[in-house]
C-alpha cells in the first residue's frame, strides 16, 4: 500500500514553483473560488487574509481579460483546490 504525505511549503515551492499567498479583494467581499479558469461555477468563497498556496503558472482567460491562478486552500478541515483571479493573490491582472 502506497503512503502518501502532504507537502509542506517549501516542498510545494520546489514541486510546483508555488508560493504562499493572502487573499485581498480590496473590499469586505470574499473571493471567489472556481473550479475552472474565467467563468467557471464558483466552488467557495474565501474572505480576506486567507492563507492560500499557489500552484503552477497564471492561466490567462480571454473572456475575462484576467490572469488566474490555481490555489490549495483549507476549508473546514479539508484541503480543497480551485482557481482564483490573480490579482486577489497579489500576482499580475492580465
Amino acid at each position: 500500500m502506497a503512503e502518501f504525505v502532504e507537502l509542506g511549503m517549501d516542498e510545494l515551492e520546489q514541486v510546483t514553483g508555488g508560493r504562499t499567498a493572502t487573499v485581498n479583494t480590496g473590499t469586505s467581499d470574499n473571493a471567489a473560488i472556481r473550479n475552472a479558469p474565467g467563468n467557471g461555477t464558483v466552488i467557495a468563497s474565501l474572505p480576506n487574509g486567507t492563507l492560500v498556496d499557489t500552484v503552477g503558472t497564471p492561466v490567462y482567460d480571454v473572456g475575462t481579460d484576467r490572469n488566474w491562478i490555481m490555489v490549495k486552500f483549507k476549508k473546514k478541515g479539508k484541503i480543497l483546490t480551485g482557481w482564483i483571479a490573480a490579482s486577489i493573490v497579489g500576482l499580475k491582472r492580465k
